[in-house]
């Protein structure tokens, strides 16, 4: 009894001496990048990339609220899990001004010098640098590069403009997209729903009237409707501003899930 007593104390001091020997492996964190290109709107740019991080990985910009901070996105969003999940990396852009110039009219030109140029260098950068797929490179707004991000959510925001006059010339295919909007969200008011849609539906092609209504989609009191392949628009009964982010239906939505 003596001598298993003995061993089981030489066990627990021999593995107390390899942890202290053998460091635990530092988990990924949040990081600015400073050198990422052009920067004509002073954005700052944090980065999040996964221990696990694919071959050749994904990027999703994720955009914080009016009154938000790239480190208050990455700690209310599940994007930085998610990047764990599936090996994606996580851009959280960061405005000095708290609300971004989403609709000033160098943002809603391509290359115009506004926020929207400042991020779109940020993704390039990262797929760069990663040597990212190039298909699956998204973002939670939509703007005026079409021809760099394949698919966007948008959540609790809503634009009518004219994606095409924001980038003239460009001849390729548009990202599908993905609308978010709570029935009590008096800040964007319920009328952004149908007029975002409806521009969206025009560029892509479809028709206003759903394809489909699925109700209690991708949750209860959530009610889907389905445009066309690239277009869906989810109506959240009941919810104000912002609707909370469903990240395992856009793990679906950006094809990184089945």
């Amino acid at each position: 009894m003596r001598f298993l007593t003995v061993l089981i104390v030489f066990i627990f001091h021999l593995f107390h001496t390899l942890s202290l020997a053998v460091p635990l492996a530092k988990r990924a964190t949040l990081t600015q990048v400073t050198n990422f290109g052009s920067n004509p709107a002073g954005i700052r740019m944090y980065i999040y990339v996964p221990d696990a991080v694919a071959s050749s990985p994904g990027i999703v910009v994720s955009l914080h609220g009016a009154s938000g901070n790239a480190q208050q996105q990455f700690q209310s969003t599940p994007y930085a899990a998610l990047a764990e999940q599936y090996g994606f990396i996580v851009i959280y852009p960061e405005s000095p001004q708290g609300a971004w110039d989403a609709t000033s009219s160098k943002s809603l030109l391509h290359d115009g010098g506004g926020a929207s140029q400042s991020i779109a260098n940020m993704a390039r950068y990262a797929s760069s640098t990663y040597q990212a797929n190039a298909n699956q490179v998204f973002n939670t707004m939509a703007d005026a590069y079409p021809d760099l991000f394949k698919g966007a959510i948008i959540y609790s925001a809503g634009s009518s403009a004219d994606i095409r006059s924001m980038y003239p010339g460009y001849t390729g295919t548009y990202p599908k997209l993905q609308l978010y909007l709570g029935s009590q969200d008096t800040i964007i008011g319920s009328s952004a729903f149908n007029s975002t849609l409806a521009a969206w539906a025009s560029v892509l092609g479809y028709d206003t009237t759903p394809d489909q209504v699925v109700g209690n989609t991708p949750v209860q009191d959530y009610t889907t409707y389905v445009l066309g392949s690239k277009l869906q628009g989810i109506w959240a009964e009941g919810v104000g501003h912002p609707v909370p982010t469903q990240g395992d239906n856009d793990m679906k939505w950006w094809g990184f899930a089945k």
